[in-house]
């Protein structure tokens, strides 16, 4: 029996409902993919590419990445890069990112120093490529908490933030303890401060995209934009530049490529613990390290060495002589006309301990630094106010992004440490892991304040705690020295174990440095690196040992340089022996201001 003209009328209205659903379904599902495909970046996506400005080998760009992974509506973010290319193109494995630490420090600049011998160690295999991190340097938003560097100098004149601690005899009598808590609260002060001027400077808003988390995706994201998506990601970072590696392999294990990484920080206390306490364990190999700079200044004896008063004086009879110069200065200042300032400043027991604790981390400076105490001993401060009294900057009154806008990690309001947390451990440090330098640090790296960023600490998104223990794609390199002062061996060998086959080892020994960059990579390191980034081989062994080929003080022997060599470690020795020369250069001596 035929329908009738309604139920076919009906029917009809009934299927066009349908057709049009259908439509508007595969149109939403169209607008979606095209949405997921949009946040992918597209290959090469940069803002153009011109020549540096301080190297015409690189070209300098920006890349624009999202301002906030978890929020398309925060917008997007330039991030200044320079880039060299490889110089073996036929034979390329990919992009090759640097960090050199800091945190903070602009790898535009860093890739502007090194690339050129980093890429012979390499073979040019890779296109290398520096950038300068979220709210650092040319990235565009950077946060610049002063207004020009004079002003920050100014406002950290005279104060621990640029003077360090004067540490009493006996910091752990009632006297001395009260000493240290005194200093310990101008400290706080003034950081607390410092910090309240970046959350109301220019390009604050910004500090809450400046964790460490958010940078290791932006790695993820530039490495997409310039190898494709199916790229592996191939990285090298010193110093906090490890931290941002080991955030990187374990936020994207799959991902890993070739990854070395050298001077290593803890990840996890890094992540998860107050600031104030990393210093008992960065510290550990501090007091070991400038035991080994004395020993080598007795050997050299006062030719080259002024501190020893004969050769083959003994390392503790060169440290009471130190020791009581400190002690000396902290009981009157010495008020100086600095030779290259030139201004009057005085100068601190202090400011004295923090250069000599810089002599652990740059040991290539420390037959200068040596000349100049030995010369202060005698009455004689202008070399040693010369190294340590910069000028007061007036060369541009104008931000400098970055200058104490740093990733960070924040701790919840109830966890921040109080005058008596800080003053408790400061003394413990003094105690039990180093006499001389356990506060040293706090100048050089100012992250104990951090907790004063309160108004972004609770907004950080996505920010990453580990765990640090994945399973990586390829193995990953690790290069530590036995002595580093300020990232230790145990680092080291913790993120080795916790990665277990995913990672190999190498200890470079006998090398009282911060990395062995800064002091140089032996021939046996230098092999290492060489035959992980270019062949991708790495030692079966889970750790390996490497001898030191550099010397602290030049000798006749040390001069001619041994006996002569195989032509291809000829060609490889100078190559690092150019690396670390770059290193050193772009690393400036001194304290901060």
């Amino acid at each position: 029996m035929p329908m009738s003209m309604s139920r076919i009328r009906s029917t009809a209205a009934k299927r066009r409902q349908q057709i049009l659903t259908l439509l508007l379904v595969l149109f939403a599902g169209a607008v979606i993919a095209l949405i997921v495909r949009n946040t992918k970046p597209p290959k090469g996506f940069t803002k153009g590419w011109r020549a540096c400005d301080l190297n015409k080998d690189l070209e300098c760009g920006f890349i624009s990445l999202p301002r906030d992974y978890f929020n398309a509506s925060a917008g997007k973010t330039d991030i200044a890069v320079a880039r060299l290319r490889a110089t073996d193109e036929r034979r390329r494995v990919g992009t090759l990112f640097i960090n050199p630490g800091g945190p903070g420090g602009s790898g535009v600049s860093f890739a502007n120093a090194i690339a050129k011998p980093l890429s012979q160690l390499v073979q040019g295999r890779y296109d290398i490529l520096g950038f300068d991190p979220r709210g650092v340097g040319k990235t565009e938003h950077a946060v610049a908490c002063f207004v020009s560097t004079a002003d920050r100098q100014i406002f950290q004149a005279n104060s621990p933030l640029s003077q360090s601690f004067n540490i009493p005899p006996d910091p752990t009598s009632p006297e001395g303890r009260a000493v240290i808590a005194s200093e310990m609260k101008e400290w706080m002060s003034g950081t607390k401060a410092q910090f309240e001027l970046c959350q109301n400077a220019m390009g604050s808003e910004d500090l809450v995209y400046m964790s460490t988390s958010t940078v290791a995706r932006d790695i993820d994201y530039m490495a997409t934009a310039l190898d494709g998506e199916d790229a592996t990601i191939n990285y090298f970072g010193v110093s906090y530049g490890t931290v941002l590696g080991s955030y990187l392999i374990n936020m994207f294990p799959k991902r890993v490529g070739r990854v070395a990484i050298d001077g290593v920080v803890h990840p996890e206390l890094w992540a998860t613990t107050p600031s104030h306490t990393w210093l008992n364990q960065w510290m550990n190999a501090t007091e070991l390290a400038f035991e080994y700079l004395l020993t080598m200044c007795g050997s050299a004896g006062p030719e080259l060495c002024p501190l020893a008063r004969t050769k083959g004086e003994t390392a503790a009879d060169i440290a009471v002589k130190i020791d009581n110069f400190l002690d000396d200065l902290y009981k009157e200042s010495i008020s100086v006309l600095a030779p290259n300032a030139p201004r009057t400043a005085l100068i601190t027991s202090g400011m004295a301990r923090a250069l000599l604790y810089s002599a652990t981390m740059l040991p290539k400076w420390w037959p200068r630094i040596a000349a100049a105490v030995a010369d202060a001993s005698k009455g004689n401060y202008g070399d040693l106010a010369q190294l340590m009294i910069g000028a007061l900057d007036t060369s541009a009154a104008t931000p400098v992004p970055g200058d104490n806008a740093r990733p960070y990690n924040p701790d919840r309001p109830d966890t921040w440490p109080r005058l008596e947390d800080y003053t408790d451990a400061a003394v413990a440090r003094l105690k039990d892991v180093s006499p001389r330098f356990a506060m040293s640090p706090m100048i050089f790296d100012p992250d104990g304040g951090c907790q004063y960023l309160s108004r972004v600490a609770q907004k950080v998104p996505g920010r990453f705690v580990g765990p640090f223990n994945s399973t990586l794609r390829n193995r990953v390199l690790v290069v530590n020295g036995d002595m580093d002062p300020l990232t230790p061996l145990v680092s080291a060998r913790w993120v080795n174990d916790q990665l277990g086959d995913s990672a190999r080892l190498v200890i470079q020994q006998q090398t009282p440095a911060h990395t062995s960059f800064f002091f140089g990579p032996s021939l046996c390191t230098a092999r290492a690196y060489r035959r992980y980034f270019v062949s991708g081989l790495l030692p079966e062994a889970k750790e390996t040992f490497c001898g030191s080929d550099e010397t602290i003080f030049e000798t006749p022997s040390a001069a001619t340089g041994g006996p002569s060599i195989p032509l291809p470690d000829a060609e490889l020795r100078g190559v690092v022996a150019s690396l670390s020369k770059a290193v050193y250069d772009w690393i400036s001596i001194g304290l901060p201001g």
